[in-house]
């Protein structure tokens, strides 16, 4: 007969066996087990395409798609809510949600929250006619012999302002500089990257083409926030979107929402 003893060593050895399977089920190759076991995400309501509230109260957006892989690679069930961004990084530092999955990495923001390595860029680019020949990709040296178009009040305006042999149309909203390109009244549209591909992409197909020259050679990030101390979730995200630029799932996730327009970060 086994010894009661024997059996209760037994028991304890199956029960330790268990557990660490646990943990195995939650760990990344190469990191630490995930130290959490639902990913809260907050992100702001209304920022389409990014993230934004249909009627029905679900959230859609490429952060939401973006979230929702990541989630997945982590093993955890994802929940994403819509935050105040004013009130977004105070809700992370009161332990409300656990991440902002697109902020945009400033030095600023540095000094109160951790970031995980960047899953996006963002430039300065061109939009042309899509049936201008498919060498005519301007550049910034070629800005100055052609009619350039810029929206007011945004970065790609405050970047032409850096290149005083431009002299640009201005316009108050983007579909008012993209019909002008379409219509031949000017030559190109001087815009930001990821609006390009978006508004190209949904708006006009067939119609105008991003050419994913970088103007300004001053791309900008966008990475996960998280609070600083939580080291061992930010080596696991590191480690998941690693993963998901290495087989291209990240970029299926952003092409489906932005078109050819290049903004997934190399390894």
């Amino acid at each position: 007969m086994v010894s009661h003893s024997r059996m209760i060593s037994t028991a304890a050895w199956f029960v330790a066996f268990l557990t660490v399977m646990l943990l195995v089920a939650q760990t990344l190759p190469g990191t630490a087990a995930v130290p959490i076991k639902v990913l809260r995400v907050g992100a702001d309501p209304d920022y389409r395409p990014t993230s934004g509230t249909e009627k029905s109260g679900k959230m859609v957006g490429s952060d939401v798609d973006f979230a929702t892989a990541l989630a997945s690679r982590l093993g955890v069930p994802l929940h994403y809510e819509g935050v105040a961004w004013d009130g977004i990084i105070p809700a992370l530092l009161a332990r409300k949600i656990d991440a902002i999955t697109a902020m945009v990495i400033t030095d600023k923001r540095k000094e109160v929250v951790a970031f995980s390595r960047p899953h996006t860029f963002q430039t300065i680019t061109t939009v042309v006619r899509a049936n201008s020949p498919s060498n005519f990709n301007p550049a910034k040296n070629d800005l100055s012999r052609l009619k350039v178009g810029v929206m007011v009040s945004t970065s790609a305006a405050q970047a032409l302002e850096d290149i005083p042999s431009v002299k640009p149309i201005t316009y108050n909203t983007v579909a008012d500089e993209y019909n002008d390109l379409i219509l031949g009244r000017i030559d190109v549209v001087v815009i930001e990257s990821v609006n390009a591909g978006y508004t190209t992409t949904t708006i006009y197909p067939g119609k105008l083409r991003v050419t994913n020259k970088d103007l300004t050679g001053k791309p900008s990030y966008t990475g996960v926030a998280l609070r600083k101390e939580d080291t061992q979730l930010r080596e696991a995200i590191d480690a998941a979107i690693n993963a998901m630029i290495k087989d291209g799932s990240l970029n299926r996730v952003y092409k489906k929402w932005y078109g050819d327009v290049s903004m997934v970060p190399s390894q």
